[in-house]
């Protein structure tokens, strides 16, 4: 039976993914909702690679998301990096990039450069009250924060190809191998240059 948390997930251009996230100071029945809509349609996606979905993906403008991976779910409620690696890395190493992926933008995929490891502040969900947490991660886990956080400040993992001329991708699904494609996508998906 479908859960009545699952909420459709947008995709570009829509523009709520380009919109800067508010601080949830209050837990009320629309936090808990929120909080429930995340963690439902994250696992109805059945992404066995893990990844993560932000309140802007599904519409909301809160600064939530929730992250996946094997069999653990959690929930970042105003999440905060505090401290990250000095390098920034395009995957284990820059020889192998791991392709970022989105729910949000289907069939695109391109390296991306991030710290390798990040500690993050966030709250939890605790009854109605909201409770601080801290974690540190590394790697794979860490890109997966990085990427949610920017969805939290309205940018898309394409606009890091835009900015920094990397090369993006599609999924050739007979082959399970990533065939390159034009850059010129990139405007038409709304790739924004980054600023900061």
């Amino acid at each position: 039976m479908r859960s009545k948390y699952i909420t459709e997930i947008i995709t570009v251009p829509h523009e709520t993914l380009r919109k800067k996230a508010a601080e949830i100071t209050l837990v009320d029945a629309k936090t808990i909702q929120l909080v429930r809509s995340l963690e439902a349609t994250l696992a109805a996606t059945k992404n066995p690679k893990g990844v993560g979905l932000a309140a802007t993906q599904i519409n909301t403008t809160k600064r939530a998301f929730s992250t996946q991976r094997s069999n653990s779910l959690t929930t970042y409620i105003n999440p905060v990096i505090t401290s990250h690696s000095d390098n920034l890395v395009l995957g284990p190493t820059d020889d192998e990039p791991r392709f970022e992926g989105c729910l949000s933008i289907p069939a695109v995929y391109g390296p991306v450069p991030r710290w390798q490891w990040v500690e993050v502040e966030f709250q939890t969900l605790d009854g109605k009250k909201l409770r601080r947490a801290s974690n540190r991660l590394v790697g794979f886990d860490a890109r997966v924060i990085q990427h949610e956080l920017d969805h939290l400040d309205g940018i898309l993992f394409i606009d890091y190809s835009l900015t920094y001329d990397l090369p993006i991708y599609t999924e050739n699904e007979e082959t399970e191998e990533f065939d390159p494609i034009d850059k010129s996508v990139l405007l038409a998906l709304g790739a924004q240059k980054l600023t900061r």
